[in-house]
């Protein structure tokens, strides 16, 4: 067989189709959706739909309350008004992050302080956050980035020594665990999303929508005033005596889920467990075939999680020097050649570097480096955290799958022997 990289006239070493072949079951959300339209509940919260699917939920991750909101933005916003966090605060958040985790918190007023990636696990790393506390961190805020687990057992007793509330961003991790027990059952407050479609969308996809997810009873009524107006039976249902000196229209934000796109996420909910199991076993079959392969390994994952990874696929890290100088931006356009057309190695979530903390921004919103809240933001440079601004060039993804077609995992792991094969010929500069 001719071993030439496709991406210099070889042949490609994927010839079978790379899309996931498992399918939703589209005629079940059809039917879902139509008894609802039927039965006119298709705007409400706290009893019919929404109320199923909250309970539903509650009882696969093993918690006491869920609220299930519009976006996962809102689940978080609604989570960092349940910490109390607002102007005077700050709260710790990925550098490697996502401004939808911790919009809300900007708009309250809170500062960010940025926390630097662990160079093998690419999750928000526990030894700079902790030195990154100080007597006015009210959150540490952490994403599960891909639905690979972040260092539980370092994040929660640093929270409980120094005070803080722990909001994991968990838009990607519905089913991931840690240590047997998943994600939103024994933190303090976790956030996922609803947002795509399956396969490749969130875990449980519905289009749109959030959940909110704790074992705090001070904590769930607290998002539940924020973020629910209007909600069937709330007065009755809150304990907090000053709570219930509110009204049903609560604090004012409606920002409660669509009934008609819960029915659908309670379907993707009812298949989850199946399609990780079917997701995970293709990849470890997958990481075996591979393990020879030198220069690119996958992302570490901690001994104790159990990643989701429906949502983001498989992260690989790149050995430069192993691979004669090859970047990881290099192996990822050359695996597309090959076949591997998922394959892609962009950061686009680089929090530091945004406009808001690099530059004034006169007009936007007060005078000087301010706010949405008019408050002042910290002002970050690129060289701020190196490991986080190195990802792109030591790290790709490619998407994993439910149900590959026959053949491609064993096409694919060709594909990246005969890419690293032909690393330095990948790095040969003019």
């Amino acid at each position: 067989m001719d071993n030439k990289l496709a991406l210099h006239g070889g042949p490609r070493a994927v010839t079978a189709g790379v899309a996931d072949r498992w399918r939703r079951p589209i005629e079940e959300e059809k039917r879902a959706i139509g008894a609802l339209l039927e039965s006119g509940e298709i705007s409400l919260s706290g009893k019919g739909m929404p109320k199923r699917f909250e309970e539903e939920f509650a009882d696969y991750i093993g918690c006491r309350y869920v609220l299930a909101t519009s976006h996962g933005h809102t689940a978080l916003a609604s989570a960092f008004f349940a910490a109390g966090i607002g102007p005077g605060d700050e709260f710790i958040h990925p550098a490697y992050g996502y401004i939808g985790s911790y919009v809300g918190a900007l708009h309250m007023g809170a500062t960010p302080v940025f926390c630097e990636s662990h160079p093998e696990y690419l999750l928000a790393d526990p030894d700079d956050i902790e030195k990154r506390i100080t007597p006015r961190t009210k959150v540490i805020n952490p994403i599960h980035r891909f639905g690979r687990v972040c260092d539980m057992d370092r994040l929660l007793p640093m929270c409980e020594k120094h005070g803080i509330v722990l909001i994991e961003d968990a838009a990607h991790a519905h089913g991931s665990e840690w240590g047997g027990r998943r994600i939103g059952s024994f933190g303090h407050i976790a956030c996922f999303s609803c947002q795509g479609v399956l396969p490749g969308g969130k875990p449980v996809a519905a289009g749109e929508g959030g959940i909110v997810a704790t074992n705090d009873r001070e904590l769930y009524e607290r998002a539940l005033i924020y973020c629910h107006l209007h909600r069937s039976g709330v007065l009755d249902e809150l304990e907090n005596p000053v709570y219930r000196q509110l009204d049903n229209q609560l604090l004012g934000w409606k920002w409660r889920a669509h009934p008609l796109a819960l029915a659908i996420a309670q379907i993707a909910l009812r298949n989850l467990s199946e399609r990780i199991d079917r997701f995970s076993r293709v990849r470890e079959e997958f990481y075996g075939k591979i393990a020879a392969v030198r220069g690119i390994e996958p992302v570490r994952r901690y001994e104790k999680s159990k990643g989701a990874e429906l949502f983001g696929g498989l992260q690989f890290l790149v050995d430069a020097k192993a691979l004669g100088g090859a970047t990881a931006a290099e192996v990822a356009a050359a695996l597309r050649a090959e076949g591997v057309t998922t394959a892609t190695n962009e950061a686009r979530h680089i929090e530091h570097l945004r406009a808001i903390y690099t530059k004034d921004l006169p007009g936007l919103w007060g005078k000087g480096h301010v706010g949405p809240a008019d408050r002042p933001l910290p002002r970050y440079k690129r060289g701020d955290f190196p490991v986080t601004e190195s990802v792109a060039a030591i790290s790709f993804r490619i998407s994993g799958w439910i149900d590959p077609a026959p053949g491609l995992i064993d096409q694919v792991a060709c594909a990246f022997a005969k890419v690293a094969e032909h690393g330095e010929e990948l790095a040969a500069r003019d």
